[in-house]
């Protein structure tokens, strides 16, 4: 490791950093004072007791790395425990134990704290390297083990697990309990769909309601069902047929399932008993735009409309109907997947690379067990740091953040890419 001081300061703000460069058995009271001043308005050492952060303004260190430098690797046998004072760190893990195939899991910034490591001698659990210059405090282990003995209690819900509990946002948005989720998972599902539909799945819903009025109005009327009617419904079975009459990138009756699947995770056709999934039965689906007791037929020039963009309607959904089949299929409970629908997640997880190295067998058996989930808001909190994990996940679309409160949890952070 390869440590510099910044070149210049102002006299007030190097005074601090004068003073924790001397040697602890030299620092005056004078001296803690001014420490202490300086560490009262860092974010990792808000919670800390007075007491406490008195003891470490009394044995800390400072440290200010150039970018680029690498404060420890994966695998060494800690030495320190560090707190982020400015700028940032990047934390790389290697699945090889090679430092050249590392990969940037994420980024402690300002008031992060990390390096606990040094209470049990554990091997680090990933190479850390600064992204910017950056000014750290350092404690050694001896003088870390020291406090930790004396205020454990205290410092407990500020170390990261296994030597502390982390706590809970209780601001953020947060997930449900996974029981709950696996109890009810469509319930859940239907909270996560997509709410506000794209102008582009408005305007297909739009031109194949009207394309179904021009050719086949028959389609679209008022059905009764065990003595209930359903005011202007179409059937499943006759949408499917219907699309694969309509033109050749249509391939099957499950790629048909999977375009009107498309529109009806965007709200703009609905099931009348708002299930989440279409389906190739004798079940009642109705367009946004009969939604409206009202509902205004289309004119002459709007049919002749559908009828010029209707391939073109067609060909977009056909190329994003199978993703919606695939999500459709993940929310199915486990135990409601047909052969069928095993085979289709199984495909799809053989053209996973970072699957590649598990073998087919357990391909089928993830298959049986893969569940979907959706977060459509920024923010949502999959899950805390400490907490016993439950589920394992691959990510479909969209990215995470990790952020890691003191040492770092390889195992956390690695997420499989699906598409």
């Amino acid at each position: 490791m390869v440590a510099v001081h910044a070149s210049a300061h102002s006299v007030a703000s190097s005074e601090w950093i004068i003073c924790l460069d001397k040697r602890p058995a030299e620092r005056s009271g004078e001296d803690v004072d001014i420490i202490l001043a300086r560490l009262r308005g860092v974010k990792a050492f808000e919670k800390f007791h007075p007491n406490l952060l008195q003891q470490i303004c009394m044995c800390g260190f400072y440290e200010c790395l150039e970018k680029g430098i690498t404060l420890y690797r994966q695998g060494d046998i800690g030495t320190s425990w560090y707190a982020v004072l400015s700028g940032s760190l990047d934390v790389k893990v290697s699945e090889t134990a090679n430092h050249q195939d590392a990969v940037t899991i994420c980024t402690l910034g300002v008031g992060t704290a990390f390096g606990e490591s040094i209470l049990d001698n554990t091997p680090r659990h990933a190479t850390i390297v600064s992204r910017e210059n950056s000014e750290l405090l350092r404690i050694e282990q001896r003088e870390f083990k020291t406090l930790w003995e004396k205020y454990r209690q205290c410092m407990a819900g500020l170390l990261a697990p296994p030597y502390g509990v982390m706590d809970s946002g209780a601001t953020n948005d947060r997930m449900p309990d996974k029981e709950n989720l696996n109890s009810d998972p469509l319930n859940f599902m239907s909270k996560n769909l997509y709410k506000v539909p794209s102008e582009q799945i408005l305007r297909a819903e739009k031109v194949l309601r009207n394309a179904v009025l021009a050719r086949a109005p028959h389609m679209i009327r008022d059905r009764k069902y065990h003595l209930k009617t359903y005011r202007q419904c179409c059937v499943g079975t006759e949408l499917v047929d219907w699309l694969l009459q309509q033109s050749s990138c249509v391939h099957s009756r499950a790629h048909a399932v999977g375009m009107w699947q498309v529109l009806l995770e965007e709200g703009v056709l609905n099931h009348v008993d708002h299930e989440l999934n279409f389906q190739d039965k004798y079940l009642f689906y109705r367009f946004l735009d009969d939604e409206e007791e009202d509902a205004v037929l289309p004119s002459d020039d709007e049919k002749r409309e559908a009828e010029e963009e209707l391939q073109e309607t067609l060909l977009f959904l056909s190329q994003i109907g199978p993703d919606a089949h695939m999500r459709m299929i993940l929310r199915k409970p486990p135990g409601q997947r047909t052969a069928e629908d095993l085979e289709i997640i199984y495909d799809e997880l053989l053209h996973i690379k970072a699957l590649s190295h598990l073998s087919n067998t357990v391909k089928r058996e993830l298959a049986g067990v893969l569940i979907f989930e959706s977060h459509a808001k920024a923010g949502t909190v999959l899950f805390n740091q400490g907490e016993e994990g439950t589920s394992w996940y691959i990510i479909q679309k969209g990215s995470v953040n990790v952020v890691i409160y003191g040492k770092v949890m390889a195992t956390i952070c690695w997420r499989m890419t699906l598409r």
